[in-house]
């Protein structure tokens, strides 16, 4: 009798987990929609101008720090690692921004900010929100296995090309992997995130380390002075000598 009220609640937890309002699937558009629903809901996600994420590259005594920030406005990463450590800020009004690469500091090209920006607008779910407005059209594909689960696969074009790929697990909806040209990123550990309860990946394992985020946060205040060039800060500090 103990086992079968176990079992029924197990049961009961799953079915509530996964008992959300989701669409049957007939086309792509619905695995679009049921993966918004998965996340928290459109109204959620537009309410989101920022995210700032703080965590761990790697493992072991050869892990290091992760710092990003990414609005329509702002981009600031910072890895600091045994092996490397890389500085990256963009202004993307002003069409400014830098690379440090060690003690490489290199301006980024118009071109490059413009990818920037564009990268951090589909990190911002707008290809999802507003596949329009961005010039992209999606092609449900077939189903693949990711990590032992059945995911719907989902081609992102622009152009007829394809610019982005992403699975989703056929039962939760979360997005478990993404591949960008010869980049594959695998997400797990999906935690609710912030007052907009936003389903978010804590875990990302890619070809460039393995990510483990201990701090999300949506719409916190950017420190403008990230974005100065650390050669300005040095020259600052001899100034004010």
């Amino acid at each position: 009798m103990k086992y079968l009220k176990v079992t029924i609640l197990m049961f009961f937890m799953v079915f509530v987990t996964f008992s959300q309002e989701f669409k049957k699937v007939d086309g792509v558009q619905d695995v679009v929609d049921n993966y918004i629903t998965a996340s928290g809901g459109a109204d959620a996600l537009k309410s989101v101008e920022s995210v700032s994420m703080k965590g761990k590259l790697g493992e072991g005594d050869e892990s290091g720090s992760i710092t990003i920030y990414f609005s329509r406005k702002y981009l600031y990463m910072d890895l600091d690692t045994k092996q490397f450590k890389l500085k990256q800020a963009v202004d993307v009004d002003a069409k400014k921004g830098w690379t440090m690469f060690g003690t490489m500091l290199k301006d980024m090209k118009e071109e490059e900010i413009t990818k920037q920006k564009k990268n951090v607008e589909g990190t911002l779910w707008a290809t999802f929100l507003n596949p329009k407005d961005n010039g992209v059209t999606f092609e449900l594909l077939q189903n693949e296995t990711v990590n032992g689960s059945d995911a719907y696969v989902v081609d992102q074009l622009k152009d007829g090309v394809s610019v982005a790929t992403s699975y989703f697990d056929t039962k939760t909806y979360m997005k478990v992997r993404e591949l960008k040209g010869s980049m594959t990123n695998d997400f797990s550990d999906f935690r609710k995130t912030g007052e907009e309860n936003i389903m978010m990946p804590y875990r990302i394992i890619s070809q460039q380390g393995d990510v483990t985020l201990t701090e999300i946060k949506f719409n916190s205040k950017f420190d403008k002075k990230l974005l100065k060039k650390p050669a300005e800060e040095e020259d600052k500090k001899q100034d004010d000598k």
